[in-house]
């Protein structure tokens, strides 16, 4: 099975938020040059969510040729103590499904967020129901990653996938993400409900394996290639969209990373 390979659009976040050189609205001819058909886009990346605004963003899409596959929500704190910010958080995510809907984006992605009480996870699962049930009405699924905060354990992973089982509720799983030594247990738990795949890419190593050093300084290891069999294994077919390169350029990045990916599954 051939899969298609798509651009996540955080790997041209540098351009967009910090080097202020691309917008939005010019973010879907870049992609088209690659000869890709899918984006993911990133709610960081909307100047605004006023209809002229998405009307003008729909029509670049489509012109380009291009289909959003979900739009990455990085915003919010589902799991946050405080029930009057928490609520006033959950409601503001809501405002994203009829995003997604006017501009045919068939997903979302909202993150479980940070909380360190034992309740967290039971105030993540109750938000993620309600916000499910939103989504159903707009006709757009609700993705979980792991993202860090709750969502970093495979066995918190499991947790919120049998708190809220509902088909308007999948996965996004992000093969560079997982804590150390968690990344095979953790995509066997979200392959299975995988509806968008984020792939990271480190290095062009033929047999896939994946070496980095992460934030902290610690030496991180994962294999891309079995995470793909994973996938595939699992009944995956959906786009994989490429959220990052080796390459110290965002634009060489999107191409090196494009070719190695379809190489990698060419191999399954």
């Amino acid at each position: 099975m051939a899969y298609e390979i798509g651009i996540a659009g955080w790997i041209l976040s540098g351009e967009i938020l910090r080097e202020k050189t691309l917008t939005l609205l010019e973010f879907p001819a870049v992609c088209a040059s690659y000869g890709v058909k899918t984006v993911e886009l990133c709610s960081r990346f909307f100047e605004n969510q006023d209809a002229s605004y998405l009307n003008q963003l729909r029509r670049n899409l489509e012109d380009s040729g291009l289909h959003t596959h979900n739009i990455a929500v990085d915003m919010g704190n589902i799991a946050g103590i405080d029930p009057a910010v928490r609520r006033t958080d959950i409601e503001a995510l809501k405002q994203w499904f009829y995003t997604a809907s006017a501009l045919n984006c068939k997903a979302i992605r909202i993150n479980t967020g940070h909380a360190n009480d034992e309740d967290a996870i039971v105030r993540v699962i109750e938000a993620y129901q309600e916000l499910a049930a939103v989504g159903e009405q707009a006709g757009v699924k609700l993705l979980i990653e792991n993202h860090g905060g709750v969502s970093s354990s495979p066995e918190n992973l499991a947790r919120i996938l049998e708190g809220v089982d509902t088909p308007w509720f999948a996965t996004c799983p992000d093969t560079g993400n997982f804590p150390a030594g968690d990344w095979e247990a953790g995509m066997r738990i979200l392959a299975p409900r995988a509806f968008s795949c984020h792939i990271k890419v480190y290095n062009y190593s033929e047999d896939g394996i994946q070496s980095w050093e992460d934030g902290n300084g610690n030496r991180r290891e994962s294999d891309l290639k079995k995470s793909l069999q994973i996938l595939r294994d699992a009944g995956y077919t959906g786009p994989l969209c490429v959220e990052k390169g080796a390459s110290a350029n965002a634009r060489d990045s999107i191409r090196e990373a494009l070719d190695y990916v379809e190489r990698l599954v060419s191999d399954l």
